[in-house]
């Protein structure tokens, strides 16, 4: 089978391959957006249905954007809980699921939600 490239088809190529690249490149805070878009959809498929779209659960227990977090706010605190899970409640242990860097990148995603915390400082 024989393709024939056009000039639409090579402008169809160097968009598509634009928005590729330009979904691996890094943002602001050096984390690749690849990254991010992969920590979002993780949030949707497992995380969504209890904690809501965007973390704001109706039921103050699951609500991530209400200034609450009894388990802690950082980053740190947050990766522990999606990993380790709580017990005697429906948030289950995520380390069988996800590496570290998807848990890391989770509890990057779900603290955005929460407009009342201030951006960690990067230690490195």
């Amino acid at each position: 089978m024989r393709m024939q490239l056009t000039m639409s088809g090579l402008v169809v190529l160097g968009v598509a391959s634009l928005g590729a690249s330009a979904a691996l490149q890094k943002t602001g805070n050096g984390a690749p957006d690849a990254g991010r878009l992969k920590a979002e959809r993780n949030y949707q498929q497992v995380c969504q249905p209890c904690h809501g779209p965007k973390g704001d659960s109706p039921l103050p227990m699951m609500s991530l954007s209400d200034g609450e977090w009894k388990h802690g706010s950082s980053t740190q605190a947050i990766a522990k809980t999606i990993a380790e899970g709580i017990p005697g409640t429906a948030m289950l242990p995520n380390k069988d699921k996800f590496t570290q860097d998807e848990i890391d990148a989770l509890a990057e995603l779900v603290r955005t939600f929460d407009p009342k915390l201030k951006p960690e400082t990067t230690k490195k």
